[in-house]
């Protein structure tokens, strides 16, 4: 194994986690299989992530990090503008279901450290995070078109539903219907509400 520059070291680990998992499942990460992945000696994975669990928070955190700097490139809703509130949503709801072959494999991370935090209580506090980060970008972004806040909650929990149920089915062996885009059925649903 080569000599890696420190600073190469932790993304080009989280990518070989992210390979691993994508192809294998969370129970195939080891730090030796990371090392051999990622083509670093597995003591410098070790020096960056202790544990199994450090470095699978860690992947999971990567997959918020990615959403964070899509989210960032989302456009804001113009006060006033009902048709620039639903495009801002409209663009909050595509970066939160990254498509493509790096948007897949972030999903796939993230559905199967969900499934690691049902089972492991060292990952429920970070799943809970993400919940609570996930409803307030919703939230933020509904609000210029829902003005009744019982109602702003159940738009939230609506879109949430929608979202976690296409990202589950881009990942999910029977995967989606052929030719349905989830970009296409976001916009739907977000046209009916700002019907």
């Amino acid at each position: 194994m080569s000599r890696v520059p420190a600073g190469d070291a932790r993304p080009r680990i989280l990518e070989a986690v992210f390979a691993l998992v994508r192809r294998d499942g969370v129970a195939a990460v080891s730090q030796r299989r990371v090392g051999a992945e990622s083509g670093i000696n597995v003591g410098s994975v070790r020096h960056h992530f202790p544990t199994r669990e450090s470095m699978m928070i860690a992947a999971a955190d990567e997959v918020g990090r990615r959403m964070e700097r899509r989210l960032a490139g989302c456009p804001q809703p113009v006060p006033g503008d009902r048709d620039a509130a639903v495009a801002a949503l409209e663009a909050v709801c595509r970066a939160l279901i990254p498509i493509g072959d790096r948007g897949r494999d972030e999903l796939v991370v993230l559905q199967e450290f969900l499934v690691a935090a049902r089972l492991s209580e060292t990952y429920r506090p970070l799943a809970g995070r993400m919940g609570a980060d996930l409803r307030s970008v919703l939230r933020a972004a509904l609000t210029p078109l829902v003005a009744d806040d019982a109602a702003l909650d159940v738009e939230v929990e609506l879109l949430v539903a929608v979202i976690a149920g296409l990202s589950a089915e881009l990942v999910q062996p029977h995967g989606m219907a052929p030719g349905t885009d989830p970009a296409e059925v976001v916009g739907v649903h977000l046209r009916r509400l700002a019907g």
